[in-house]
């Protein structure tokens, strides 16, 4: 079969704003690259821009991309709306493909409708659990339900987002798929003190950095040959930033801000474990990352991890238990010789752009051919 030509609606996607928006959603659209021809619409919010509406359209590596740059007011939105309905209308896809449900959908579902193109969606949006959904207006509830349920399939990085979205009522045909993982581990010798690292937002009410400094502060009463190194940044910065002074952590926990990816994955190389202690995640592309670099993981039980996490690629704890994760940072010290880095990167594998780009193009040809 001749290649098909996708359009890829999406509401989160790298700009000019924002360059690590959406860097997920990008990610997968990368990996079909060798199976599709594809276009990407894109709408941004943003002051920044001479007019009140700016399309800027790039060409990379033959992905042709399209970000809508529009001023605040919902007679701009209106009318991006509008030329991207004209838009995607010429572009004569064969499939529409939505990323993160909203605007997306329910313009897709609108383009089904006149062109009789099929459409699928990918959720990633943690707001179904943290009540953000029921906060949206009533119309757009139930735009979102409706273009869900008339959707030829919802793929969600998770089967614990998919149960979040069904108790918000959200009816549709549903499809695990993780998101990529990519990268390269780095060659680098291990740093002489036992490193454990965390790398994300510093966000307290949905990262629990805060549990990590006090377990992290505990273990260090009887091994005091540890570090800690606390890779982002966020709104609680600051407040970690003093915490880890008044604990009397500053010799052995760093804040490293925010970081390129090639950072990161030097880090992780360089370190022994990372931990997260989310109070929930949709996936957790970290994780996967820390395996690709042949380093255990512990976690808690926040959802998303536990589909790719057992007890073979670190340890799992419950959730807002910082007695338990000192425990498990005190078991994998002792234990972490028993963690062979080969079978890590095994498990990471399975997120492959390869991988994922050949699962999604499969979902794209079944959806065609009438098998979703």
């Amino acid at each position: 079969m001749s290649r098909i030509k996708v359009l890829h609606l999406v509401k989160w996607y790298p700009n000019k704003d924002e360059p690590l928006l959406g860097i997920f959603v990008k990610k997968q659209i990368q990996s079909l690259q060798n199976h599709c021809d594809q276009k990407v619409i894109a709408m941004v919010l943003s002051d920044d821009i001479h007019a009140n509406i700016v399309r800027v359209e790039n060409d990379v590596n033959q992905l042709k991309e399209v970000v809508y740059y529009h001023k605040k007011g919902l007679l701009n939105k209106l009318r991006v709306m509008w030329e991207i309905w004209k838009e995607a209308k010429q572009f004569h896809s064969q499939i529409t493909h939505a990323h993160v449900l909203g605007w997306t959908s329910i313009l897709a579902y609108f383009l089904q409708i006149k062109n009789k193109t099929p459409f699928l969606a990918s959720e990633h949006w943690s707001g179904y659990r943290t009540n953000h959904f029921h906060e949206k207006s009533f119309l757009s509830k139930y735009l979102i339900k409706k273009s869900a349920c008339q959707a030829q399939q919802v793929q969600v990085v998770s089967d614990f987002l998919k149960k979040d979205m069904l108790k918000c009522g959200i009816q549709a045909n549903y499809k695990s798929i993780g998101n990529v993982v990519n990268g390269k581990a780095f060659i680098l010798e291990k740093n002489k003190p036992f490193t454990f690292v965390f790398a994300g937002d510093l966000i307290q009410e949905t990262k629990n950095v805060k549990g990590i400094l006090e377990a992290f502060e505990a273990v260090l009463q009887t091994n005091n040959d540890i570090r800690l190194d606390i890779i982002g940044d966020g709104k609680d910065s600051t407040y970690y930033k003093e915490l880890s002074g008044k604990l009397k952590l500053n010799s052995h926990v760093y804040f490293h801000g925010n970081q390129s990816n090639d950072y990161v994955f030097k880090m992780l190389s360089q370190s022994h474990a990372l931990i997260l202690n989310s109070y929930f995640e949709t996936f957790s592309v970290i994780c996967a990352e820390a395996l690709l670099c042949g380093i255990p993981v512990i976690s808690t039980r926040c959802g998303g991890p536990e589909s790719f996490l057992t007890m073979d690629t670190g340890i799992l704890i419950e959730s807002d238990n910082t007695k338990e994760l000192t425990k498990a940072m005190y078991s994998l010290i002792e234990n972490y010789a028993t963690y062979e880095p080969e079978k890590l990167k095994r498990v990471a594998a399975k997120f492959s752009s390869e991988v994922i780009g050949k699962k999604i193009h499969q979902e794209h040809l079944n959806i065609l051919n009438g098998d979703s």
